[in-house]
């Protein structure tokens, strides 16, 4: 079994978990929108934190710099295919903004980070990580935006966010931290991809399993959002140069499925949090195929 097929099932068997809670009302509505509250303002920000700051690889400033930039140009780029694509969808307008993000964001933290360094190795977990810093920059301004119709000024300097920028600025001034404050931090962060699986099989479980197959847009979206992107991208990066295992993480990450965090947001701000799960779930399931591919002809 390929090392992104592993990732994917763990995920699965996550998501099942959280489905199986919904259903034996072990997790409820209410338990649910706290679960997901704690992930997104507490368990994250401690697992981006150590993620970045306790990778052994030799990256100077400049570089961490430049994945910054490149990966807020990837954002960029897909979210400018979204507003050319999505119109053409023709979504009813309370879920154009579902379509327009999960197109923008794939899941670069909760598998991005996880399939990479499988896949790559070496520093990838590391470049991973970085690319986050934007990423949650996105989710917590324009993100909760297009997914709730709101744009909470006091959101945009988040937990999130906030510890990646700050982890990204002691690992560059090479500034030491206590092992047992990386350690403590990764033991919290361990949680978040387990949580994050959990809310969305808990979500799932609130909807009519009939239902999950029936969004006829989910098909072309699927297409773009695990391939058609990440083609683009991995084109582009033809003329950059840069380290190799940087291209490999940017173009994985394109192709990876709706972003988890979409849902989660949804849950809180408010939005249709029902089909942000439904992209979530077949987008996922078919990248078991998409991200082997990648892996076995991209790299």
């Amino acid at each position: 079994m390929s090392a992104a097929m592993h990732q994917i099932l763990v995920i699965f068997i996550g998501i099942f978990a959280g489905f199986l809670c919904r259903k034996t009302k072990v997790l409820t509505e209410e338990g649910t929108g706290t679960l997901s509250n704690i992930v997104v303002k507490l368990i994250l920000p401690f697992y981006l934190f150590s993620a970045i700051l306790s990778t052994d690889a030799a990256i100077d400033p400049g570089t961490v710099l430049l994945t910054v930039a490149l990966s807020a140009g990837m954002f960029i780029l897909s979210g400018t295919v979204a507003l050319l694509v999505v119109p053409l969808l023709k979504p009813p307008s309370a879920d154009k903004g579902v379509y327009l993000f999960e197109l923008m964001c794939g899941n670069v933290t909760y598998i991005g980070i996880p399939v990479c360094a499988a896949i790559l190795g070496g520093s990838a977990a590391f470049y991973g990580s970085l690319l986050n810093i934007p990423y949650n920059l996105i989710c917590f301004s324009l993100g909760i935006y297009l997914l709730a119709g709101k744009l909470p000024l006091k959101k945009i300097l988040n937990p999130a966010f906030l510890a990646g920028v700050a982890a990204a600025i002691l690992y560059m001034l090479k500034a030491p931290v206590p092992k047992v404050i990386l350690d403590g931090c990764s033991f919290i962060g361990q949680a978040t991809s387990p949580c994050a699986m959990l809310v969305i099989g808990s979500v799932l479980g609130s909807v009519p399993i009939r239902k999950i197959f029936t969004e006829w847009r989910a098909i072309p979206y699927v297409i773009l959002r695990l391939s058609g992107i990440a083609a683009l991208v991995a084109f582009l990066l033809r003329f950059v140069d840069i380290d190799p295992v940087l291209k490999g993480v940017l173009t994985l990450m394109a192709a990876m499925p709706a972003a988890t965090n979409s849902t989660m947001l949804c849950t809180i701000y408010g939005g249709n949090r029902e089909l942000s799960a439904k992209l979530i779930f077949l987008s996922t399931a078919l990248s078991a195929i998409s991200i082997p591919l990648w892996a076995a002809f991209g790299f």
